[in-house]
């Protein structure tokens, strides 16, 4: 491409003011410099393509294996207390946890005050009447008031298993898990066997 640029510039060139010697030198290193940078981004794309299948291979060994992700869908069984995790990024107060099915409200858990980090709560399973409920899926919903007084959602830390992986078109990964409930992977926090 260059040799073919190089001598359509001199069979068009003015034979009164031949190409500057110095112009010629600089042209050639601005072509070289551009075939390096799309080497460079070839060579770069062909290692990102491999990055992806790798953490592909990676994602598929957590087929079948027990997780903590972000997400609201708890897996419940009757007759034992289910637990999960909620995530505050900052304190907040009157800390609620609304259990749901797909019938509507079970239960509401009062937390009282919490701070910023991760608190562990236990569920013992029962409604608010304290019937024990079936084994399912339920929806959890948090949230609390901050010191301004207005309502803040907190994220809970649910355990599931994975039952699939899926590669979305930017390459990064999504779980299914065995709620339905689909997560990034980044949203993962633990990995059991």
């Amino acid at each position: 491409d260059f040799l073919r640029l190089l001598t359509t510039q001199l069979k068009n060139q003015d034979p009164n003011k031949p190409m500057d010697p110095t112009k010629f030198v600089t042209d050639l290193t601005q072509m070289s410099q551009l075939q390096a940078t799309e080497s460079m981004n070839k060579s770069v794309q062909s290692m990102t393509k491999g990055f992806q299948s790798l953490q592909t291979l990676q994602a598929a060994s957590l087929i079948g294996k027990a997780v903590q992700s972000i997400g609201n869908q708890l897996s419940h069984t009757q007759g034992e207390p289910s637990q999960f995790r909620l995530k505050l990024d900052q304190p907040l107060k009157d800390v609620k946890v609304v259990v749901t099915n797909k019938n509507g409200p079970v239960t509401e858990l009062s937390m009282g005050d919490l701070n910023t980090g991760e608190k562990t709560v236990s569920w013992d399973g029962t409604d608010k009447q304290g019937n024990a409920m079936p084994t399912g899926e339920y929806t959890l919903t948090v949230y609390g008031t901050d010191k301004n007084g207005a309502l803040q959602s907190i994220k809970s830390v649910v355990p599931s298993r994975v039952n699939s992986v899926g590669v979305n078109d930017n390459g990064t990964m999504t779980l299914t898990l065995a709620t339905g409930e689909r997560v990034s992977l980044s949203d993962v926090r633990e990995i059991t066997q």
